[in-house]
C-alpha cells in the first residue's frame, strides 16, 4: 500500500500548479519569488508585502471556460435505452446529470490532460468520477489492459481494482496504511457471472491509455507565472519609486528658513516659494519601465497560445480566418472531445452489461467549436447545385442540418410532408 506509480509522482506537482493557477486563490502567491533571500521578520514582512501587491490575471480559467464552451455550444448527441435513460439524469448515483458528468470531464482534461471514470454498481449502475491525483497507482497486462487501478476514496482509504488470480474483476478495499484488505468485493453482470475486464477507463487529452498525457494548458500556466512575477516586480517598483519632488537652491539658508520642521507640504494648492536660481523637479519612474514592457509581450505570447483574450477595438474576422488562427488550438480540443465521448460511451456500455440491457448507445460531444452557419452566398451556391443536378435534395438539406440552418431532427418525409399540405411558398 501506498506505493504510487512513477508517472504520477512524476507529474503531480504539475497538475498541482495547474489547479492552482486555474483556481486563481491565493496559493498562486507561493508559485512567486522572494523578493529577498534574507531570513529576519523585516525580510519576511517585505516578500509578505510584495507577493501581496502582486495582480494575477486569470488566462488559465479564462482559456479553459473558452475552450469547454466550445464544446458545449451545442448539446451532447445522446441516445440511451429506456431502461438507461435514468442515467441522463443521474449519472454519478449522486444526482449529477451525464451531461454535467461529461462537462466536469472536458474541463479537467483541457487543464491537466488526464482524468478517470468507474462505473460502479450500488442500487443501479453508475459512473463515478476520478481525478487525476485521485488515481495513484495502475499496472497493465501483456496486452495493454488494466490489470489494477488504485484509487484514493477517502482519509487512509483506497480502493483497489483488480484482476484476481482467476483472470476476474475484483474490489479490494484497504484503509489505515494496512497492507491487507479488510473487504473484496466480486461485482457481477445481471445473469451472475463475472466480468473479466477492470469497468475503469483513463481519459486523456492524448489517448485514452493508461500512460499520462500531455496538459493542455502547460504552456499558458508556465507564461502566466512569468507574468504574475513581472506584476510583482512592477507593483513594487511603483510602491518604492513614488512620483518625489526634488528642490535645489542656492543657498542653505532658504532651507533653515522653509523647512525648519525638516519637511515641506505641496500639492492641494501647496505652492513652494523658490528663491531666485531654485529649481524644483518631480522625478517619477517611467511609464515603459522592464518588467511593464515584460508583463506586455507575455500577454502577446499567451494570445498567440489561444488564451482567449478579449481585445476591442479590432475589426471583424472571417470565419475562415479564426479556423485558421485557432487551428492547431481546435486540434487539440478536437481530439480532447473525441476521447472524451469514447469513455463516455464505453462507460455507458459497461452500465449496459451491469443491468442487463440490450440495444443501441449513442453518446458524441460537439465537434464543431465555431459557427458553420451558411453565408446567403453559400445557400445560394447550394441551390445552384441542387439546379444543374449536381446535388440531391437530401444532400442540400443535410448540409443545411450540419450548418444549423435546419434542425437535427427534421426529417426530410416531415418537410416533405409540410411542403405537399402548405406549399413551398409563403
Amino acid at each position: 500500500m501506498k506505493i504510487n506509480n512513477p508517472e504520477y509522482n512524476l507529474y503531480r506537482p504539475y497538475w498541482n500548479q495547474v489547479r492552482t493557477f486555474a483556481k486563481g486563490m491565493r496559493n498562486v502567491q507561493d508559485y512567486l519569488q522572494n523578493v529577498t533571500n534574507k531570513i529576519d521578520p523585516q525580510s519576511a514582512i517585505r516578500n509578505r508585502d510584495y507577493k501581496a501587491r502582486a495582480k494575477y490575471t486569470n488566462f488559465t480559467s479564462r482559456t479553459r471556460n473558452a475552450l469547454s464552451g466550445a464544446v458545449f455550444r451545442k448539446e451532447p448527441n445522446s441516445e440511451l435505452p429506456s431502461a438507461l435513460e435514468f442515467l441522463e439524469d443521474n449519472a454519478n448515483g449522486a444526482g449529477l446529470t451525464l451531461n454535467q458528468l461529461a462537462k466536469s470531464l472536458v474541463s479537467n482534461l483541457i487543464e491537466i490532460g488526464r482524468h478517470g471514470l468507474f462505473v460502479d454498481y450500488g442500487i443501479s449502475a453508475k459512473i463515478v468520477s476520478y481525478s487525476a491525483e485521485n488515481i495513484i497507482d495502475w499496472e497493465t497486462d501483456e496486452a495493454g489492459l488494466l490489470s489494477k487501478v488504485v484509487l484514493i476514496t477517502g482519509k487512509k482509504q483506497e480502493k483497489h481494482l483488480v484482476i484476481d488470480n482467476d483472470g476476474f474483476y475484483a474490489v479490494e478495499y484497504y484503509k489505515d496504511d494496512e497492507d491487507k484488505p479488510y473487504e473484496i468485493v466480486t461485482p457481477t453482470k445481471s445473469d451472475g457471472s463475472r466480468f473479466d475486464y477492470i469497468p475503469f477507463i483513463f481519459c486523456g487529452s492524448v489517448n485514452n491509455s493508461p500512460d499520462v498525457d500531455d496538459m493542455p494548458l502547460w504552456a499558458i500556466v508556465d507564461i502566466s507565472q512569468g507574468h504574475y512575477q513581472n506584476s510583482a516586480e512592477y507593483e513594487d517598483l511603483i510602491r518604492c519609486m513614488p512620483p518625489t519632488i526634488a528642490v535645489t537652491v542656492p543657498n542653505k539658508s532658504w532651507q533653515d528658513e522653509m523647512l525648519p520642521s525638516g519637511y515641506y507640504e505641496v500639492g492641494d494648492g501647496n505652492m513652494i516659494p523658490l528663491p531666485d536660481g531654485g529649481t524644483a523637479i518631480l522625478i517619477q519612474a517611467s511609464a515603459n519601465t522592464m518588467a511593464y514592457e515584460a508583463m506586455r509581450h507575455k500577454e502577446d505570447q499567451l494570445v498567440m497560445l489561444g488564451a482567449r483574450l478579449i481585445s476591442g477595438g479590432g475589426a471583424q474576422e472571417t470565419a475562415e480566418a479564426v479556423r485558421i488562427k485557432y487551428s492547431s488550438e481546435n486540434s487539440v480540443l478536437d481530439n480532447l472531445a473525441s476521447n472524451a465521448s469514447e469513455a463516455i460511451k464505453k462507460c455507458l456500455y459497461w452500465c449496459a452489461e451491469y443491468e442487463g440491457v440490450q440495444g443501441d448507445i449513442k453518446f458524441e460531444l460537439n465537434r464543431e467549436f465555431w459557427d458553420t452557419k451558411l453565408s446567403p452566398q453559400d445557400i445560394s451556391a447550394q441551390i445552384l447545385l441542387l439546379n444543374n443536378n449536381v446535388k440531391a435534395m437530401s444532400d442540400v438539406r443535410n448540409t443545411l442540418r450540419e450548418s444549423g440552418e435546419l434542425a437535427q431532427d427534421r426529417k426530410d418525409e416531415d418537410i416533405d410532408g409540410e411542403i405537399e399540405i402548405f406549399g413551398s411558398g409563403l
